[in-house]
C-alpha cells in the first residue's frame, strides 16, 4: 500500500517536470523545478566539481553582462502533454524557457541582456518571428494552432551566447 502510495506521487510528479534543455543531463532533469520558476534546469543544481558546464554558443570573454552561456528549455504553461518526445499537439501553448549563466556558474536574473528570441517554422507570422527583450532569464510562449518542426534561437547581443530548442507539433 505504501509503495504504491509512493509510485503515484512519483507519476504525479513527472507530469509536472517541465520538457529538459536539449542538452540536459538527467540529474537536472529529475530535479529542476516543477514549479515552473526560472532558475530550474541544468544550473540549477550548480557544478558538482570545480568545472562548470556551459550549452550552446559561448559569449565573448569580458562581456559587459558577464554572461557565457544560455540554457534553453522547451516550455508549456498549460501543460500541453508530448505525443512522443520533442513533439506536441496541434492548439498548444509552447515556447521557451531560458537563463543565462556566468563563467564561474550562477544565473543571472535581471536586465542587463539583450536577448533575441527567434522562432522559425513553417507559417510563422512576422510579428512571433522575432521577440526582443532586456531580461536575461525570462519565458516566451507562442500558440501553435498549425503542425511542423520548429525551433527557437535565444541569442544575447550583448555576450553573443546562444542557444536553441527544436521540437515538432502535429
Amino acid at each position: 500500500m505504501k509503495r504504491s502510495g509512493v509510485a503515484g506521487l512519483l507519476a504525479a510528479a513527472a507530469m509536472l517536470i517541465p520538457i529538459a534543455p536539449a542538452t540536459a543531463n538527467p540529474v537536472d532533469d529529475l530535479f529542476g523545478s516543477a514549479s515552473g520558476s526560472l532558475d530550474s534546469g541544468s544550473a540549477a543544481l550548480g557544478s558538482s566539481g570545480d568545472k562548470v558546464t556551459h550549452y550552446g554558443k559561448l559569449g565573448r570573454a569580458g562581456a559587459p553582462n558577464g554572461v557565457k552561456s544560455i540554457n534553453v528549455w522547451a516550455y508549456n504553461p498549460k501543460g500541453a502533454k508530448e505525443t512522443t518526445p520533442g513533439t506536441f499537439a496541434k492548439n498548444s501553448r509552447l515556447g521557451v524557457r531560458w537563463n543565462s549563466i556566468i563563467a564561474s556558474g550562477p544565473i543571472v536574473d535581471g536586465n542587463e541582456c539583450r536577448m533575441e528570441v527567434r522562432l522559425a517554422g513553417p507559417k510563422v507570422p512576422k510579428e512571433a518571428a522575432l521577440y526582443k527583450t532586456q531580461d536575461c532569464t525570462a519565458v516566451k510562449s507562442y500558440f501553435f494552432k498549425g503542425g511542423g518542426n520548429f525551433t527557437i534561437r535565444v541569442t544575447d547581443l550583448i555576450s553573443g551566447a546562444s542557444n536553441s530548442i527544436a521540437f515538432s507539433v502535429e
